[in-house]
């Protein structure tokens, strides 16, 4: 599948960048499988060379580049012909800016897998530059986000109204955690404060403040309040005036049975409405939803500043990963 933007020619579908990570290789192996051809891309020619035989011997069509994000002339060069930028590169607060300035420029649409609430709530706020260049961003697209997200927008049809208060959780299976994850965690919850919404405005909080309890997918789970892009995402989704999004305690002990997302929906009546996910491995569940909607973006959307949700309806989770939903 290939498709021209506006006054360029496309040569490659997806201009994976971060390829060689660990999330990188499982979404250049859904994206093979949904028949796209990638451009693998990231610093080092050697792993991207042995992903790219990998692929190929799978019958896929992956070309290689290496690039360097500080260097703009590195990062146009590898855009060019690209049908979408799909990027899994983090932290994404400091780098995926610089990537979507490259984007907008080339006239390239944009998707990540970033779970930063300064990330998130960053390239929502670019919508205008978007539109104003034709071009579509989306970020979120993996386990968290994504997941919550799909959850919130099943309980608002439900009940039918704007809710009064929204809370969503997340509690991901991850065999293995990358370096640039580990990177990324640590530099959000650095600062030691996290964010909620309190009435439509953006409070901040000291990290462990409104520490809870959470049951859901058969377990009780130590939680706090996280500054996690699945509070942006559960905002959008719900216009609720007061959103919390909880992140495990990474005091707690893991899951090994299954990652889950879980979201409550309080009516204006105080109604309370409850949904769960259920998908397998964190970072493959990621890799399905990134490649998904990538793919879609690529087939045409919308252009402005996205969630995959808000693109793409609720449904698009368990297409992708084939997630097990419960509402009620």
């Amino acid at each position: 599948m290939r498709r021209r933007q506006p006054g360029s020619v496309t040569t490659t579908d997806v201009l994976l960048l971060g390829a060689a990570g660990n999330s990188g290789r499982l979404i250049a192996a859904e994206l093979a499988a949904r028949g796209l051809s990638v451009r693998l891309a990231g610093r080092r020619r050697d792993p991207l060379e042995d992903l790219a035989r990998t692929l190929a011997a799978d019958g896929a069509t992956a070309d290689v580049r290496t690039v360097d994000l500080s260097d703009a002339a590195s990062l146009a060069e590898a855009i060019a012909g690209a049908g979408v930028v799909l990027s899994t590169i983090g932290p994404f607060a400091r780098q995926a800016g610089p990537v979507i300035d490259a984007c907008l420029a080339a006239g390239v649409s944009y998707v990540d897998i970033a779970n930063e609430w300064a990330a998130v709530r960053s390239l929502l706020d670019r919508g205008d530059q978007a539109r104003a260049h034709a071009v579509t961003l989306v970020t979120g697209a993996g386990f968290g986000p994504a997941a919550t997200e799909t959850l919130v927008l099943r309980l608002v049809d439900k009940l039918g109204t704007v809710p009064g208060r929204v809370r969503v959780a997340a509690a991901a299976e991850v065999t293995h955690r990358s370096d640039g994850v580990r990177q990324t965690i640590q530099e959000s919850l650095a600062g030691g404060t996290t964010v909620v919404y309190r009435d439509d405005q953006v409070v901040r909080e000291a990290l462990g403040s409104g520490a809870t309890v959470l049951t859901f997918g058969g377990a009780q789970r130590q939680m706090l309040p996280g500054p996690v892009g699945d509070l942006e995402a559960a905002r959008l989704a719900s216009g609720a005036a007061n959103v919390v999004a909880y992140i495990a305690d990474p005091a707690a002990p893991g899951s090994a049975n299954g990652s889950y997302a879980w979201a409550e929906a309080v009516g204006p009546g105080g109604q309370a409405l409850t949904a769960e996910l259920r998908a397998g491995e964190g970072v493959l569940a990621t890799a399905a939803i990134a490649a998904e909607t990538a793919r879609r973006v690529l087939a045409g959307a919308s252009p402005g500043a996205w969630t995959p949700g808000q693109l793409f309806g609720a449904a698009l989770v368990t297409d992708a990963t084939g997630a097990q939903v419960t509402v009620g």
